[in-house]
């Protein structure tokens, strides 16, 4: 795959940030190390990147709900800032498709690889931050994370909270998330019963209950039991 122009994406999402600074966060090892290029990979630039993502993650949940307790803070900031959920929003970005690659590391996936992706976000927001300071970074982090945060908070408040706990436990566990899927259904339009199954990393849970959100929960509180005794 050829890689897209770095002029594309700045024009995109609207950076004011020379294509030739913001090309930085795209340059992989593998490429920097096969051309010897004397602008080295992005790897410092993840650094610095995961440190801005993890302050405005932190201060937007801080001011943001304070009636929550520390101990429902940190498991959404853990799963918001994962690499699974980076990944996720480096996909929605496209960002793959502007790594810089060797040819060794194209050959062998690495543009599909969930680290390369989300350490391209991760670089991006240190350019970004660079370049264009730390309010405007903490913006464009919380653009495409903001909306996670609400989600996982919601569902900490929900009967039992097990997908959120699972989803932790996964990350911390695989460096995955959970997937959910509706396996069976019985009963009449306003009896049914839902049979969702949850996979891990080759692991499985089941539940069943009166609404699919139900299910998932039993579901994700067999499996969150289950991969904490590991």
């Amino acid at each position: 795959m050829n890689e897209r122009p770095i002029e594309e994406l700045a024009k995109k999402l609207r950076l004011k940030i020379s294509p030739e600074v913001l090309e930085r966060a795209f340059l992989h090892s593998s490429y920097v190390n096969e051309r010897n290029d004397p602008r080295g990979s992005n790897e410092r630039l993840e650094f610095l990147g995961d440190a801005v993502i993890d302050l405005a993650v932190t201060s937007h949940l801080f001011r943001e709900y304070p009636d929550a307790d520390e101990g429902k803070l940190t498991k959404a900031k853990s799963v918001v800032v994962s690499r699974p959920m980076l990944a996720e929003k480096a996909d929605k970005l496209e960002l793959s498709k502007y790594l810089r690659l060797g040819k060794g590391e194209e050959a062998n996936g690495g543009r599909a690889r969930a680290s390369s992706r989300g350490n391209a976000f991760e670089a991006l927001v240190g350019v970004i931050f660079l370049e264009r300071g730390y309010a405007y970074a903490a913006r464009f982090v919380l653009r495409y994370l903001k909306d996670e945060i609400e989600r996982l908070l919601a569902e900490q408040s929900a009967t039992g909270d097990y997908k959120s706990l699972l989803q932790e436990t996964a990350q911390r566990l695989f460096s995955c998330r959970p997937k959910y899927s509706v396996v069976d259904t019985k009963g009449k339009e306003h009896k049914k019963e839902f049979t969702v199954a949850v996979s891990v990393a080759g692991h499985r849970g089941i539940g069943r209950g009166r609404s699919k959100k139900e299910a998932e929960q039993a579901a994700a509180k067999q499996l969150y039991l289950m991969l904490e005794e590991f």
